[in-house]
């Protein structure tokens, strides 16, 4: 019973802090913000904070990581478990459904880690995570050039698309925004991943 009110008291804790950091950062921008004025913020003391996170680049790739980890969850193929063939566009439509579901709960971060004041190599880390999400299971794609080119592109389009929607999210429906993207990106995917 104990353990459960201090799991609690540490997840409110975590849960101010990250508040209050991407409060700050659509305010004063990444770089301007110190810890004093997250623990400020979050009405917390800097000791708090430490018990938490070494420093505020802890803390960022922290929130990016949590980020990317929600995202794979939901996007993921299961190549390893069938075969390539086998999958199909309703898989692919379901897969980048959850993947959009799970960026639109957690809206408010993703926007503003792409917003001007926020992390400037954040589509990177998005870049980088669906590119491992894709080829989970599938090896070493390095050796094969064709591969390593076409992933490149097909991938960076699908993030450039993403940030778009994250952006402009009003403006966008969500179900267009999926049609579109399986329309142009499922077939790309699929003879790419027939030739690993």
């Amino acid at each position: 019973m104990g353990k459960d009110k201090v799991d609690l008291r540490i997840l409110k804790t975590r849960k101010a802090i990250k508040e209050a950091f991407l409060k700050l950062i659509q305010t004063k921008g990444y770089e301007r913000i110190t810890v004093q004025d997250i623990a400020d913020e979050a009405m917390i003391n800097r000791n708090t904070f430490y018990l938490h996170y070494m420093d505020k680049p802890d803390l960022m790739e922290y929130l990016c990581q949590e980020s990317m980890e929600r995202i794979n969850v939901c996007f993921n193929l299961d190549i390893k478990d069938r075969e390539i063939h086998a999958i199909d566009k309703e898989m692919f439509v379901s897969s980048l459904k959850e993947m959009l579901k799970a960026i639109e709960d957690n809206i408010v971060f993703m926007r503003t880690m792409l917003s001007q004041n926020g992390q400037p190599n954040f589509s990177t880390h998005l870049k980088e995570a669906l590119k491992d999400f894709i080829l989970s299971g599938i090896g070493d794609y390095n050796q094969n050039q064709k591969m390593k080119v076409g992933l490149e592109y097909i991938i960076s389009g699908l993030v450039g698309v993403i940030c778009m929607w994250i952006s402009e999210s009003e403006h966008l429906v969500v179900e267009e925004v999926i049609e579109h993207l399986s329309e142009i990106h499922f077939n790309n995917v699929l003879d790419l991943l027939k030739n690993v």
